[in-house]
């Protein structure tokens, strides 16, 4: 009876949406394959049946590469394009012949062997897409192993109805096989939010949450809730859990499209003719992403980061241009912001920083590295110029944290501008450059920074691990990891202060801007546009309609003498309680 008592595990949703159903757990487990000596004339037949497992490996990517084009889109599906180049390694596979021939040995073994030689450096590497490279190159070679251990390809079945899978890790081909399989859901113990398995599982909208020995901590076939937006799970659930997710899923859940898609106003209305702008958050091409252009809801936020992180290399002018120009085109007239790339040293692959760091997130990263690595900048700036004729995109830069940032990286453009002209390539003359104000540096000179650039975007995840010195992912200091800490809230009123007094336009678009919680004090405040997660859009909208703008204007004083986070929260909860009777 212990073991059915209810447990709620806070990690981190990499993918949002909700989910209830039932678990199954996949245990983790080193790869074992017995070593077998052969004779000279088995040599032939062990080295044809490689071939022939590589070649069933190759034809099985190829068909999860095809199904991701069709199910998300071409940039996504080049994750598997990697793992096809690492099924293929002429180099690598010949070695596994010679040895099988010199040691004479079987298939399986010698190329398990020679797989964890090959890992065993990457998985201790600092460098996060080399540690995401050995997760790729283990699941190219359970593939190839399961087809050298079988005669014949064993069909796989569906999972019952509502699974939830609970693992220490899974690659990419398996969250879009398990999803094809019917898995709901995700609950893994290692992943980051940028690693593959996030972008896969985001593109397909299947919530995913993090958490540590998680899958030690889920029993199988337990009910399950995963609540991938606010980053918990739910085991052995009471009713009244069950009964108030799956309200909550019935809001914001599978239906996020037709939801979007009824929306009777956009931008919507507060209760008094108030019109508060919305925007969504994009990391990559999804299902998602037609609604919002159909409905010309802007996007404050698109990460361009992924289009690196899929290719572990900057990509060259041409294919980042082609890469921009879609996006713009879907959306024109529609405004796109764009976040020049965001990296630091736990994301660059071999071919960016070459050394890891303590404190990623304190230290090269952001316009840090960009402006270190001005030829890298301006091919990114010259591909967005260029895709910038439809008139509808924005130059966003991360990280800044002093006014020269500001001056260096402004610099740089206007000499791709200039560039530009000369070469008679069009682009958008008048095209709008703003920075993120996420450090507390950048949000107490926030009057200096406002006044050199065109708009703000306020990004609050960083400004509040940063302020509070609390890293959003350590379970350990979660409670200090708060937006509604007024040391925070005070940052951003500041910065939203110096905007109104030099006439810019402010956006909140971390976290915290899709917070039903939050939303009544930011219209109080003033602010020009939320930028959220497009699985909030809903939601938020229908909160707008029931607040008076004026009214708020008097929380905002209220929320702002308050000294603690439990007494920002308590305000706000009290207003939205209110607000949700009427």
């Amino acid at each position: 009876m212990v073991r059915a008592k209810r447990k709620v595990i806070k990690g981190t949703g990499i993918a949002s949406g909700i989910v209830l159903g039932t678990a199954r757990v996949i245990l983790p487990g080193e790869r074992k394959v017995p070593e077998v000596a052969i004779p000279a004339a088995s040599v032939p037949n062990e080295i044809s049946a490689l071939e022939h497992a590589v070649s069933r490996t190759v034809a099985e990517l190829t068909n999860l590469r095809d199904a991701a084009v069709k199910k998300i889109g071409g940039p996504v599906a080049k994750i598997f394009d990697a793992q096809l180049l690492i099924a293929s390694d002429f180099d690598f596979l010949q070695r596994v012949k010679d040895n099988i021939a010199e040691n004479k040995r079987n298939a399986a073994f010698v190329y398990n062997s020679q797989v964890q030689q090959s890992v065993q450096p990457l998985r201790r590497s600092p460098d996060l897409y080399l540690r995401q490279m050995a997760q790729d190159v283990e699941s190219v070679a359970d593939r190839v192993l399961a087809f050298l251990g079988s005669s014949q390809e064993k069909p796989q079945a569906r999972f019952p109805a509502d699974t939830i899978l609970v693992g220490k890790s899974f690659t990419p081909g398996e969250i879009l096989n398990y999803r094809n399989l019917k898995v709901i859901g995700f609950l893994v113990s290692e992943g980051g939010i940028n690693s593959h398995m996030a972008l896969i599982a985001r593109s397909l909208m299947v919530p995913v949450v993090v958490a540590q020995h998680i899958w030690i901590d889920v029993e199988n076939d337990s009910r399950v809730i995963v609540d991938g937006t606010n980053g918990v799970a739910v085991v052995n659930p009471t009713a009244t859990d069950w009964n108030e997710y799956q309200k909550r899923k019935k809001r914001q859940g599978p239906a996020l499209i037709t939801r979007i898609k009824k929306l009777a106003k956009i931008p919507p209305e507060t209760a008094d003719g108030q019109p508060v702008n919305i925007a969504a958050n994009l990391e990559l091409p999804g299902p998602v992403e037609d609604i919002l252009a159909e409905r010309k809801i802007p996007v404050g936020l698109y990460r361009t980061e992924f289009i690196y992180l899929e290719r572990d290399r900057f990509p060259d002018e041409d294919v980042q241009y082609e890469y921009y120009s879609r996006i713009a085109e879907r959306f024109a007239p529609t405004p796109v912001v764009l976040r020049t790339f965001d990296l630091g040293s736990d994301k660059f692959g071999t071919n960016g920083s070459a050394y890891g760091e303590d404190n990623p997130a304190l230290g090269w990263r952001g316009i840090r590295s960009m402006l270190e690595m001005s030829n890298v900048f301006k091919t990114q700036i010259r591909a967005i110029l260029r895709a910038s004729a439809s008139k509808n995109l924005k130059i966003l830069l991360p990280m800044i944290s002093d006014l020269s940032e500001v001056e260096r990286a402004k610099k740089l453009i206007r000499q791709v501008q200039l560039e530009l002209r000369r070469q008679d390539v069009p682009f958008d003359n008048e095209i709008e450059i703003g920075i993120m104000i996420e450090v507390p540096s950048a949000a107490l000179l926030a009057d200096q920074l406002v006044k050199k650039v065109d708009f703000v975007s306020i990004g609050t995840n960083d400004l509040t691990q940063y302020t509070m010195s609390a890293d959003r992912n350590n379970a350990r200091v979660a409670s200090l990891y708060s937006p509604f800490h007024p040391s925070v809230l005070h940052l951003v009123r500041l910065t939203v202060d110096a905007a109104k007094r030099h006439g810019k336009p402010v956006t909140i678009c971390g976290e915290v801007a899709g917070d039903l919680l939050a939303l009544p004090l930011f219209i109080g405040l003033g602010i020009d546009q939320l930028s959220m997660n497009p699985s909030r859009i809903v939601d938020i909208c229908r909160l707008v309609s029931k607040i008076d703008s004026s009214l708020v204007r008097h929380l905002v004083g209220a929320v702002m003498d308050s000294t603690s986070e439990s007494s920002v929260t308590r305000k706000l909860q009290s207003f939205k309680t209110a607000l949700e009777k009427k």
